[in-house]
């Protein structure tokens, strides 16, 4: 297959649906607003978002922190997320002023040791962006300054060590895929160096890596053990998509999300779950549905990677004008 440019998969997918479901297209304000009809029918798509779900629904799965305290309203297990306003905001909305106590001592209950163990991060962030590991106080000053700086608002989470972090796309009930999440690493040979098989194995792109390591760089990897060298676990930051057909894993993935999609009464969504010391938690929920880096994957023996996100649209397309 030829290489395809991920900013442009949404809109040929699209443009592909329209001829085989025999829909008009047009497509405006730089490709941002989707305009379909048929039968004196019309729907919009903006952005990633379908027109599926409520608004409120919507809302709320953009929202993280309203996420973790719905889930834990109604007892689902959650990753939790703790809300902090800019000092802007905090004044014209709330009435406090400044949050910078509040997040200390919520770094304190957190820390392990001498260990800060925080994850910074934007409130309605997608995609893996402005995600931090705090790891000290300096850190902290730092982030949440930066952090400010660009948004109204951001939220803290404890960091977890995530053993497996699945992604699941859920239409009206129905899982249409479920893939496991899996991180970026390499796999020593008892000669070289850690930061040789990182560049070895992915070139120019394994610089990026590389500052996560610190001290680890020169580390001989003994043969056959397998290291990651990324904690974080999203598809456009390095990590592959592995299409589970494990029943067991299936089943209690599907229990898990079918209460959350009952939860927050959305009929359209990707969510991520995470699996910490064998339970299974909620990490994030997203409306939108973003699923070029998936399907740009090369094609392996079993999956087509770009036809599994086009059966996707598609359903959602006829889900539509049903």
């Amino acid at each position: 297959m030829e290489h395809l440019s991920k900013q442009r998969i949404h809109i040929k997918l699209i443009s592909e649906l329209s001829i085989e479901l025999g829909f008009d297209t047009q497509f405006l304000s730089e490709d941002w607003v989707i305009c379909l009809m048929k039968n004196n029918k019309i729907h919009y798509i903006y952005g990633y978002e379908w027109g599926i779900n409520s608004a409120t629904a919507q809302l709320i799965a953009k929202d993280k922190t309203a996420t973790y305290e719905i889930m834990s309203q109604n007892q689902i297990k959650a990753i939790e997320h703790k809300l902090f306003f800019n000092y802007n905001t905090q004044i014209k909305y709330t009435g406090q002023n400044g949050c910078w106590e509040d997040i200390m001592n919520y770094v304190q209950a957190h820390k392990r040791d001498n260990d800060y163990s925080i994850i910074c991060k934007p409130n309605k962030g997608t995609g893996g962006n402005d995600v931090y590991k705090i790891s000290s106080q300096i850190e902290l000053e730092s982030t949440v300054q930066k952090m400010f700086s660009k948004y109204r608002d951001l939220c803290l989470c404890p960091f977890y060590k995530i053993d497996n972090e699945y992604r699941v796309i859920l239409l009206n009930g129905e899982i249409l895929l479920l893939y496991l999440k899996d991180r970026p690493f390499v796999v020593g040979n008892g000669v070289e160096n850690l930061s040789t098989l990182i560049i070895n194995k992915y070139g120019e792109k394994g610089i990026s890596y590389l500052e996560n390591l610190n001290n680890d760089l020169m580390l001989i990897v003994p043969n056959n053990d397998k290291i990651f060298i990324s904690w974080k676990h999203n598809l456009g930051k390095g990590a592959k998509a592995v299409i589970i057909d494990d029943v067991e894993i299936k089943n209690k993935i599907s229990i898990l999300v079918q209460q959350i999609a009952s939860v927050l009464n959305i009929k359209f969504a990707s969510i991520d779950i995470a699996v910490i010391e064998g339970e299974y938690y909620l990490m994030e929920v997203n409306s939108g549905i973003m699923i070029e880096n998936f399907a740009i994957q090369i094609p392996d023996s079993r999956f087509n990677y770009y036809e599994i996100a086009k059966n996707i649209y598609r359903k959602a397309l006829n889900y539509l004008f049903k």
